[in-house]
């Protein structure tokens, strides 16, 4: 598989860049939401797989060690090239199938997540930075549910909208990879290291899922306008084409 070095410098600034512009601090774990995930999965659907998880690896990793995340950047360099990975390769093998990956069947998933693990672990008061700036609020577990409910119909809608089954799919599998990895790592690495309890990784979980869910809803769009723009390699404009590979 060969790599183009201008494509992969070019995919990691752009990693690093959305991944850095806006971080929201998730005191209870040391880590922090950010939106690197559109940047990692529009990556995938337009690049090969080693590009996508290089892209992913080395850029998100580089923003946590500039970023006072630092004790985040050796999992992030092995969590985030196989997420990107894992979702160019899924797409590339299975996601362009349609049908062969249920958007609804792993959305469900990330549903559930989200409503039960934040309405039990994140309910209360939380706060978040932005360019510096600090800002607090207060988070009713009710709030979790009607934020999981309306994510899996916001899900059921682009889907039909977007005829992007695919890609939904392909992406919030590779999502899974991400949350587990970062629980795994905050629950035997890190928060021992930071003194913090082990059980706090769960209040990470519902954020990561948001983070995998905004990254897919970013990227597929982008991915439509570039393809129908003619800058997805392999694959024709819409005009007139379905854009599939004419390979």
């Amino acid at each position: 598989m060969k790599i183009n070095p201008v494509r992969l410098a070019v995919f990691m600034g752009l990693v690093y860049a959305f991944t850095v512009a806006f971080q929201f601090s998730q005191p209870v774990t040391g880590g922090y939401f950010n939106f690197g995930e559109a940047a990692i999965y529009v990556c995938a659907l337009i690049s090969d797989p080693l590009t996508a998880g290089l892209a992913g690896g080395i850029g998100s990793s580089l923003a946590d060690a500039t970023t006072g995340y630092g004790i985040f950047a050796p999992a992030t360099l092995v969590i985030k090239f196989a997420e990107g990975y894992l979702a160019s390769f899924l797409f590339r093998q299975i996601g362009k199938s349609k049908g062969k990956i249920s958007t609804l069947a792993v959305g469900f998933i990330y549903m559930i997540a989200i409503s039960v693990i934040g309405g039990k672990y994140m309910s209360g008061s939380a706060s978040f930075s932005v360019m510096s700036s600090s800002y607090s609020f207060f988070f009713p577990w009710e709030i979790w549910v009607v934020l999981g409910v309306g994510i899996m119909a916001a899900l059921i809608v682009l889907e039909r909208r977007m005829k992007a089954s695919g890609e939904f799919g392909s992406l919030l599998l590779a999502g899974l990879v991400m949350v587990a990895g970062y629980f795994l790592y905050e629950y035997f690495v890190s928060n021992p290291l930071t003194g913090r309890p082990r059980i706090a990784a769960v209040a990470e979980v519902p954020v990561n899922f948001g983070q995998a869910l905004v990254g897919a809803m970013v990227a597929i769009p982008a991915y439509a306008f570039l393809k129908k723009a003619g800058y997805v390699e392999g694959e024709e404009s819409d005009g007139g084409q379905d854009g599939r590979s004419t390979e």
